[in-house]
């Protein structure tokens, strides 16, 4: 009986291309995941994008210039990366990193819920 080759899990397909540009991921050390649970919350969207775009670089093997291109790519106005897209990669990223799919938030009841008869003052 042969061993467990855990190895043998990790995909070797870390190739995708994002608003026409191709990229490679590579994997991190856990510790890359682990610190931005201690990480403060960020308040404002600009800098919410900027700690998305730091994450996601995290991840590129720059063996080919990914980060300037991610950097040239994510300044562009003409065909720009959407919002979707970053947190669609960012998420794939983590799954791919963390063997793990993420948790979608619970889907919430639709429409209003029932109400009982306000109170009437007397």
């Amino acid at each position: 009986m042969s061993p467990r080759d855990f190895d043998q899990d990790l995909s070797e397909d870390l190739a995708f291309v994002i608003g026409g540009e191709s990229f490679k991921m590579k994997y991190v050390r856990p510790e890359v995941l682990a610190a931005w649970e201690d990480e403060e919350v960020v308040q404002k969207s600009e800098e919410a994008l900027k700690q998305m775009d730091d994450r996601i670089k995290l991840f590129l093997d720059n063996s080919n210039g990914a980060l300037e291109r991610w950097d040239a790519l994510r300044a562009r106005d003409d065909n720009p990366v959407s919002m979707g897209q970053i947190n669609d990669l960012l998420l794939w990223m983590v799954e791919v990193q963390s063997g793990r799919p993420t948790i979608p938030p619970s889907p919430s009841a639709t429409g209003r819920g029932k109400t009982a008869a306000s109170s009437k003052a007397e």
